[in-house]
């Protein structure tokens, strides 16, 4: 066999994993940024804070004195690359953990969660308590060769204001 011809198939065969790939890596390192950010971001709150500002609990509090109460909620939608759910998608045929929803999952729940706080400080609170994340898998499907997902994350809190 000549070069040429191993050239042909070899390209042959990667070719088509060439944009898969290329928007896994794209992904990647987008969200790669953006829990770098929200590093920062938590890391800042926390200090302008002093320690943790969220608690959440299941037992009735005895010590925790109140001069008002407000209701916090956000919501963010967010999701994997494409590259991402090609390959999440080979992955889920023969099975193991899929990396890409972990770290889709980790990104939603901080992010909504450092946005409570947030509007905790705005809303002048001293602490959080009573934390729920709500999350969802939203999937679009107009025929079966189209498909897209991705979660929403739903969180709300009783902000208390000392």
């Amino acid at each position: 066999m000549d070069f040429e011809l191993i050239l042909f198939i070899l390209l042959g065969l990667f070719a088509p994993l060439a944009f898969p790939l290329f928007s896994w890596a794209i992904g990647r390192w987008y969200q790669g940024t953006l829990l770098n950010a929200l590093n920062e971001q938590e890391k800042q709150q926390n200090d302008a804070f002093g320690g943790h500002l969220v608690g959440s609990t299941s037992s009735k509090m005895a010590t925790l004195s109140a001069q008002s109460s407000v209701l916090l909620h956000t919501s963010i939608v967010v999701g994997p690359s494409i590259g991402q759910m090609f390959f999440m998608w080979g992955k889920s045929i023969f099975g193991g953990r899929l990396h890409s929803y972990d770290v889709v999952i980790q990104y939603g729940r901080r992010e909504v969660t450092r946005r409570l706080q947030e509007q905790a400080t705005q809303l002048g609170c001293a602490s959080i308590v009573n934390l729920r994340i709500e999350t969802s898998t939203i999937s679009f499907a107009k025929n079966q060769k189209n498909r897209t997902s991705s979660m929403e994350f739903l969180a709300y809190a009783t902000g208390i204001r000392n």
